[in-house]
């Protein structure tokens, strides 16, 4: 359920989206950001060689705003954790109701729960090691035709190695072998380069000339306007 205050679009975190409006005043609240909006503030600048910090999330349970994606997977984590909150609601992802993610969660379960926030950032917005983040990441980096749009997205939307190899680890244990075994049963995770969503085999499309994979809805809408290839620019008229 969104509402427009002071020109700007947010979305409530506790409501069902189907809810025609806001049941609570009180409600934390998370900014909808625009593309332009996302270049103009958080675009490298002149003579940096790194990009400011992308703070724009809320927490859903308190309202603390201005987050960065690893700070709010810590903030969750730490100042919500199951044994000190009780009798939440349940709540909508910051970071899907942000960017819009499709297959986003309805919505997630109490900290108590095993689809608390901090849970399903791990596995929505987390890579099983740093070689596929950083694989990822240079690829919106080197290749992709909006790169910096889509390389300060993916910084946004995704959380990074520091957390990978910290409590990814600590997910699957301590035991090498384990994880070694747990890492190899773990299918391959294949993201749309378009909207940055999990690929399964029922939905993936692959260009004949380049062999990039996308949601074939996503390709074929921008095939209609841009005849290439959204990552490498491959001719595809």
């Amino acid at each position: 359920m969104n509402l427009f205050l002071n020109g700007r679009t947010y979305s409530c975190l506790v409501c069902p989206k189907s809810s025609p409006s806001c049941t609570e005043q009180h409600h934390p609240l998370q900014r909808l950001i625009s593309y332009d909006e996302l270049l103009a503030k958080y675009a490298r600048k002149v003579n940096r060689d790194q990009y400011d910090p992308i703070g724009i999330y809320t927490c859903p349970y308190c309202a603390l705003d201005r987050l960065t994606v690893d700070a709010l997977y810590e903030h969750s984590r730490d100042s919500h954790p199951p044994a000190r909150v009780e009798h939440v609601p349940a709540v909508h992802c910051p970071v899907c109701v942000c960017f819009r993610l499709e297959k986003s969660p309805a919505l997630l379960g109490p900290p108590y729960t095993t689809g608390s926030l901090s849970e399903h950032m791990l596995s929505r917005h987390c890579f099983a090691s740093t070689h596929q983040y950083r694989d990822e990441l240079k690829l919106r980096s080197d290749f992709c035709c909006d790169g910096e749009y889509e390389l300060i997205r993916f910084m946004a939307t995704f959380l990074p190695p520091a957390i990978i190899s910290s409590d990814v680890v600590a997910r699957y244990g301590n035991d090498d072998d384990r994880l070694l075994s747990t890492a190899k049963q773990m299918p391959p995770t294949v993201l749309c380069p378009i909207c940055l969503e999990h690929i399964d085999a029922a939905s993936g499309k692959s260009l004949a000339l380049c062999a990039h994979q996308f949601h074939g809805q996503c390709i074929d809408r921008w095939l209609e306007e841009k005849k290439c290839c959204p990552v490498c620019r491959c001719d595809c008229s």
